[in-house]
């Protein structure tokens, strides 16, 4: 939950429904707050997700590794960043009269609207759909006993809506798999960087014979690849991290990704592209 921008009014609340923001799905979805419209104690990003094919915004590395290992799962199928709880005001047994006050700006009169971090969408092997309330929780944000307030309002929006929500904290985001995902996510479509995968396949099969192989560290496969292919500088790095990124081959994901690891000890090349990974402590499930 983060920091209003200071000038919220009713011509600003509706100007942001008419933009959209918190409605749709997948590449439609506009989170209600963006890099531009709120003021942030943390660095901002912004991440072309590989499940929506559009931009993310985030407002603290933790939500950035939080989406990060979202990505990573295969039974998530869509992420909406800044959730907002437009409904709220209308549901009863959850606001009081002095809970309503606090959420009323002092100058304007306007209602602020409360978010979650993501409502993440994920779809089990029977095609069922379910979704989880996450919101990331900083440890500086239960200062103030409002805080603490606003996220028990939260809490029972979601438990009406039938919805499995929860705070997560720092130490509950593995920040070393996050980082490996960071890593190799530029790298899952190639056509970001000039290639079809028409154009690469056989280079990508040739890539994964040399690791099935096992010969030498990952670095030195790399390098050998590039030598085989003639290709330029740095294209042997991408295709692994394609690999990588398309579950073509699988590594330990927990440790730091090391290049100069053995490959044998260190990389397996997968019948399955898509891996064996489930979606677990991403989504509290």
């Amino acid at each position: 939950m983060s920091r209003y921008n200071y000038n919220w009014s009713d011509q600003k609340l509706q100007r942001y429904i008419n933009e959209g923001r918190g409605q749709g799905r997948g590449a439609e979805y506009e989170p209600w707050l963006n890099v531009h419209s709120i003021a942030s104690r943390g660095r901002v990003s912004r991440v072309c997700g590989w499940k929506t094919g559009r931009v993310h915004h985030f407002l603290t590395d933790n939500e950035v590794r939080y989406f990060y290992l979202c990505e990573w799962s295969d039974v998530v199928i869509d992420i909406r960043e800044h959730y907002p709880l437009i409904d709220l005001y209308e549901m009863t047994g959850i606001l009081d009269d002095d809970l309503i006050k606090k959420l009323i700006d002092r100058k304007t009169g306007t209602p602020h609207i409360l978010t979650s971090t993501f409502l993440i969408t994920v779809k089990n092997k029977q095609g069922q759909e379910k979704h989880f309330a996450r919101n990331i929780k900083e440890a500086r944000e239960f200062e103030k006993s409002s805080v603490i307030e606003r996220y028990e309002l939260i809490r029972r929006y979601w438990c009406k809506k039938g919805i499995p929500w929860a705070l997560v904290t720092p130490s509950e985001i593995n920040a070393i798999r996050a980082k490996n995902i960071e890593w190799l996510h530029t790298a899952r479509r190639l056509s970001d960087w000039g290639y079809s995968e028409k154009q690469v396949e056989g280079e990508l099969h040739l890539l994964m014979d040399m690791l099935s192989r096992g010969l030498g560290t990952i670095r030195q496969v790399v390098e050998r690849f590039e030598n085989e292919i003639q290709g330029e500088k740095g294209k042997g790095l991408l295709l692994f991290k394609h690999l990588l990124a398309t579950k073509k081959i699988m590594i330990d994901m927990d440790k730091p990704i090391d290049l100069n690891q053995a490959v044998a000890d260190y990389v397996k090349v997968c019948d399955d592209a898509k891996g064996s990974e489930h979606f677990k402590h991403a989504a509290g499930s």
